[in-house]
């Protein structure tokens, strides 16, 4: 990320495809990071959650894991007795902000 920002001085938002990406970016972006350049994680891991409380974070996107093993319990059982299922099954995800984190911590 360090070189990125340094070979790219523009750079206006950060999407990363987990919290620890997005804490590294935060943590290259130094103070740009939850003031002019927003960073959203995903995963909404512990250490993910303080940083959007804290600001330095502006989203990161919650996986549904109840969700998630629901779903792959209901397709295992439907497999398991000859039904067909889906090639591909998306499962909602809940973006996490400042407005809604207390819900998730």
């Amino acid at each position: 990320m360090t070189n990125l920002l340094q070979s790219h001085k523009g750079v206006n938002g950060v999407f990363a495809e987990n919290d620890e990406m997005a804490l590294g970016a935060v943590k290259a972006l130094g103070d740009k990071a939850g003031t002019s350049v927003p960073v959203v994680g995903f995963d909404g891991t512990p250490d993910g959650l303080k940083a959007v409380e804290a600001g330095t974070l502006y989203a990161s996107v919650a996986q549904q894991p109840k969700e998630l093993g629901r779903i792959a319990v209901e397709n295992a059982v439907a497999a398991a007795r000859g039904k067909d299922v889906k090639k591909t099954v998306k499962v909602p995800v809940k973006v996490v902000t400042s407005k809604n984190v207390d819900d998730f911590s």
